[in-house]
């Protein structure tokens, strides 16, 4: 049972989305070289708080305890006044317990996990005030990443067990939306916050989703610890998909550009031309 045939596509994926990174940092590289004045060109770092939504959680409100770290990092490319691309790689930790839950017949399911979170993509900006006018820019954005999961229990990856006698690949895709705001310090410096929900298409990141299978052994205390079944048939809710939360504030150097005034972040460009004229007039 612990044979599931799921390397493949996941080898497949994989090369997939190193041609898809691969091409994706030559296209930025490439809009640094042919840039405009309006253009920036810079990397990003940042870190957060991060916690999932399933089968696993049932309040809108996550538990304290559920609330785990997240870390960012990536290349952002300024296109105009408004439009933006990030190339981004998120890297976080989700947990899940029943102990945690506030129904008794979810506490007597006993299940729980632990996963690390790998995601990598490309997102849009769209700044709602104008970048070479205003100092403080609130943004939307949206995206499509590569995500890598694996659920444990107790360090015992729950993937290769089968659970529900279903093969699942531990990579999917996801669609990062938010909303965020930058705070210009200059023309080189900038702060961002974002709050994030990345949408997946799986209901396994929790290895959770569907009914108690006919088990033995070991695969029948991963798929029934707390021993509910037959009473419960159904161990999850299929119908709907697992998704992540994040919250995450962080820091952004421009590789080049020049001081902002007052409430004013103005085109870089004219500000140096202006000031050469100014040396050459003297």
């Amino acid at each position: 049972m612990s044979s599931l045939g799921t390397l493949p596509i996941s080898n497949q994926f994989l090369i997939d989305m190193n041609k898809i990174i691969i091409f994706a940092s030559i296209l930025l590289l490439a809009f640094a070289q042919f840039s405009t004045a309006q253009e920036k060109l810079g990397a990003f770092v940042g870190a957060g708080t991060m916690w999932y939504s399933g089968d696993l959680q049932n309040t809108v409100i996550p538990h304290p305890l559920t609330i785990r770290w997240t870390a960012n990092a990536g290349l952002i490319w300024q296109a105009d006044h408004r439009w933006g691309l990030q190339l981004n790689y998120t890297i976080g930790e989700i947990i899940g317990n029943d102990v945690l839950a506030i129904s008794p017949s979810r506490r007597a399911r006993d299940f729980k996990f632990k996963s690390m979170i790998h995601e990598i993509g490309i997102r849009g900006t769209y700044d709602i005030l104008r970048n070479d006018k205003w100092k403080f820019l609130p943004y939307l954005t949206v995206g499509v990443s590569a995500l890598h999961f694996n659920p444990k229990r107790d360090g015992v990856a729950l993937q290769p067990l089968a659970t529900e006698n279903v093969r699942y690949s531990l990579w999917n895709m996801s669609i990062p939306t938010g909303i965020g705001a930058k705070y210009n310090i200059n023309c080189n410096w900038a702060l961002k916050g974002e709050i994030n929900y990345h949408w997946t298409f799986t209901d396994h990141m929790d290895d959770v989703s569907g009914n108690y299978p006919d088990a033995e052994d070991q695969v029948a205390y991963y798929s029934d610890p707390g021993g509910v079944s037959p009473e419960r048939t159904d161990r999850g809710n299929p119908k709907w998909d697992d998704g992540i939360w994040d919250v995450n504030i962080g820091v952004i150097y421009f590789f080049k550009g020049c001081k902002g005034k007052k409430n004013i972040y103005e085109n870089c460009k004219r500000l140096q031309d202006g000031a050469n004229t100014y040396m050459l007039n003297q």
